[in-house]
């Protein structure tokens, strides 16, 4: 992790004892080998575009290195964004890594209706993406293998949080998650399935399957969306 220990010093150097926390989260959190793709949260006491400026360098070295851009933000947003981001937060909840400081993680509560209000705005989000792209790329195979695995990532993040609504263990394999929420959820399992192992386990779509869950996904989305619309907690 040269390019972690290297980005963590300047980041000492220029932020000083205004920086409170650096956090990894996500799938590579725990990783001590990842080489790159490393998500990461910075969290200040204050922060101001002269703050921004002093990073701006380091953070370009660190994203050219095949990582995402960091999540940045001062200690008072870190706190107040426990409801607009409660799908991020639980998520991070569950991997995570403290780079240095403080383990800000511990402080996270999540509200049960805003975790349910943020699955209910994602999923009408990805409807509206899905119904436009599909518009666009329905005459395209490629591109609407595209479309399929960023609704099914997109989905798997909801389903998470689904199970977590229900105080329910969340499983680390994509399809296991799907048939763990099966029991909360109704939808086509086979097609969700089918779309979990194209996107995480290098399986493939005939062109009969590509056409059928091109038009059973549209159903699907609908009719999770109504279940979750309906959820009360």
């Amino acid at each position: 992790m040269k390019n972690l220990d290297k980005f963590l010093e300047e980041l000492k150097l220029n932020l000083g004892e205004n920086l409170v926390s650096v956090i990894a989260f996500g799938s590579n959190a725990n990783v001590e080998d990842a080489k790159n793709n490393l998500n990461l949260m910075i969290v200040s006491n204050e922060l101001t575009a002269e703050n921004l400026y002093s990073i701006s360098k380091p953070v370009k070295k660190w994203v050219k290195g095949k990582n995402p851009i960091p999540i940045i933000m001062n200690k008072d947003e870190w706190y107040s964004s426990f409801d607009v981001y409660a799908i991020e937060y639980s998520d991070m909840k569950d991997n995570y890594r403290i780079i240095y400081g403080e383990d800000l993680v511990q402080s996270i509560c999540i509200n049960k209706y805003f975790l349910r209000l943020e699955c209910e705005s994602e999923l009408k989000n990805l409807l509206l993406k899905y119904k436009n792209n599909f518009l666009l790329n329905v005459r395209s195979d490629r591109e609407m293998k595209k479309l399929l695995s960023n609704v099914i990532k997109t989905l798997i993040v909801i389903f998470r949080s689904v199970l977590r609504l229900h105080d329910c263990a969340v499983p680390y394999r994509a399809v296991d998650i799907i048939e763990y929420v099966s029991n909360y959820l109704t939808f086509n399992k086979i097609v969700m399935t089918k779309l979990a192992k194209v996107k995480y386990e290098n399986d493939d779509y005939t062109k009969q399957e590509l056409l059928f869950i091109e038009a059973e996904l549209i159903k699907d989305i609908q009719a999770i969306l109504k279940q979750v619309d309906a959820m009360h907690f």
